[in-house]
């Protein structure tokens, strides 16, 4: 069980360049891959791409490439026909004694067109490439690490919740007939009082009862919320990315809670439903940081 929050980083070099890799995940509904990366580079964003899908099924992930060239030869061009032609040119001004210097270095430096210092163009080899997916490779790893430490967290604390919810669904089973029975002691009370001395049709009597059980029986629903807890601690203990079905089960079991609560009126039964939707509502929260 992994959380879908999480950092991850590494570096290295292979003498040619340096590459740093970070890579920062929060919450998503689905996988959302974003680089940052240079245009000169993002060739290899395509690589970059399937080894993160590879690993992560959901969350935002803001993926930072950064890649340093360590060695670049530096090249000098002179255009030395233009420097001979000034050369000329101002010799001519010299021995006319317009100007009383001759041409220097620095006068060249100071001029682009004449001489220009360029530093040599990067060269791309497979190896460089290999040492890309080696760096992010690594910061996956400890991204991953990460996020299933915080999903161990979330485990213990929604295993947690699910055995509260499990205590609360037991205790609506013996109260279930309680209240059946309550029902209809105050359906037959309410008759008796509005009738006063007149004779109580006892079959007419026991089908409005019988119809009145039917209508408050919960039966059914806490079955179906029993088995939805089961199914919900069966996919905590599985592998895997799981949060998407937690979500959905999550839902169910509040849809059943909500059933409950509506069908039957009892004070004790209503109490512990409202307690067990906190509980569906606290685990609904924290599925949301799952995978």
């Amino acid at each position: 069980m992994r959380s879908m929050t999480g950092f991850g980083q590494a570096r290295g070099d292979n003498g040619r360049y340096a590459v740093a890799v970070s890579l920062r995940a929060v919450n998503g509904r689905y996988l959302d891959l974003n680089f940052r990366l240079r245009d000169e580079y993002r060739a290899l964003e395509a690589d970059l791409r399937d080894l993160l899908s590879s690993e992560l099924a959901r969350g935002r992930i803001e993926a930072g490439v950064e890649i340093r060239p360590l060695v670049l030869e530096p090249r000098i061009e002179v255009r030395s026909e233009a420097v001979r032609a000034l050369h000329r040119a101002l010799g001519t001004l010299v021995e006319e004694e317009i100007l009383h210097e001759r041409l220097t270095l620095g006068d060249l430096l100071r001029l682009p067109a004449l001489i220009e210092v360029r530093v040599g163009e990067e060269s791309w080899e497979e190896a460089d490439s290999r040492l890309v997916a080696d760096v992010a490779r690594e910061a996956l790893a400890e991204l991953v690490a990460a996020r299933e430490r915080e999903g161990e967290k979330l485990t213990a604390l929604l295993t947690e919740r699910l055995a509260a919810l499990d205590a609360l669904a037991a205790e609506l089973g013996p109260l279930r007939s309680t209240a059946a029975a309550e029902a209809a002691e105050a359906l037959r009370r309410r008759v008796g009082e509005i009738l006063g001395e007149v004779p109580v049709d006892e079959q007419r009597l026991a089908q409005e009862i019988a119809v009145l059980a039917d209508r408050v029986d919960v039966s059914e629903e806490l079955d179906r919320l029993r088995t939805h807890l089961g199914h919900f601690r069966k996919l905590l203990e599985s592998p895997g990315p799981t949060g998407k079905r937690l979500d959905f089960l999550a839902q169910e079991i509040f849809r059943e809670l909500n059933t409950l609560g509506a069908k039957c009126r009892d004070g004790e039964v209503v109490r512990r439903v409202l307690d067990a939707k906190a509980l569906a509502e606290q685990i609904r929260e924290q599925i949301q940081n799952l995978e």
